[in-house]
């Protein structure tokens, strides 16, 4: 166990150190045009759906019990993606497997940076809730809609895990689906409006491909 500790040490401050040289690199890698090929069209749904689908959308959903249900799986599957890392990192400490270790830590570490941007972005951007001001989602008026922390922890995980097991589809396509699972259940839970799914899940999806990329080769 003392070794374990040791090599996640040593982990964390490689992946520290790593995400630190990405984010100094965002404004160059932003403009690059492979990136722009994902980046525009992203940008042009979210673009489409805050103005044409969101509040309208919203405000579909009605049903008390609904949104309670829905707000409840989200929270239990987002507790299970998070918990099937943590078990991950467990195992393979306990066993000496150093890619389920590196696999549930870097699944963690992911879903963690992925919640704390999210967090970041929420206060700068102060867009209301669903639930407030009926279902209009005003920007800087208060509120913590924009983007999905659900949904960026969730496909955070989701994609550390498809990378780590590209060649697993059960495993790859299972942790993608759960992840979309979590995060299209904010919808009718009213928590989150469609664009803050869509960024959110991008964002989550974006992070954990570039923190796995050092042990897997990603270029």
């Amino acid at each position: 166990m003392r070794n374990c500790l040791a090599e996640s040490g040593q982990q964390i401050v490689h992946d520290g150190t790593w995400l630190g040289h990405g984010l100094e690199s965002v404004p160059r890698a932003a403009i690059k045009p492979h990136n722009l090929a994902w980046e525009l069209p992203v940008a042009a749904g979210t673009a489409a759906l805050i103005a044409w689908a969101d509040t309208p959308a919203s405000r579909r959903i009605q049903s008390r019990s609904l949104q309670q249900d829905a707000s409840r799986w989200s929270n239990v599957g987002l507790g299970l993606e998070l918990g099937t890392a943590a078990l991950t990192y467990g195992v393979g400490c306990a066993t000496g497997q150093t890619n389920s270790r590196q696999t549930g830590l870097l699944a963690l570490e992911a879903a963690g940076v992925a919640s704390a941007m999210t967090f970041v972005i929420q206060k700068g951007i102060n867009r209301q809730r669903p639930f407030q001001n009926n279902g209009a989602g005003e920007f800087w008026e208060g509120g913590t809609s924009f983007t999905s922390g659900h949904a960026a922890a969730g496909f955070a995980f989701a994609s550390v895990v498809a990378h780590r097991y590209p060649h697993s589809p059960w495993i790859k396509w299972g942790a993608y689906a759960a992840a979309a699972a979590v995060s299209l259940s904010r919808y009718p839970a009213k928590q989150h409006f469609l664009s803050d799914i869509l960024v959110g899940s991008t964002l989550g999806y974006v992070t954990g491909t570039y923190l796995s990329s050092p042990h897997t080769g990603i270029q």
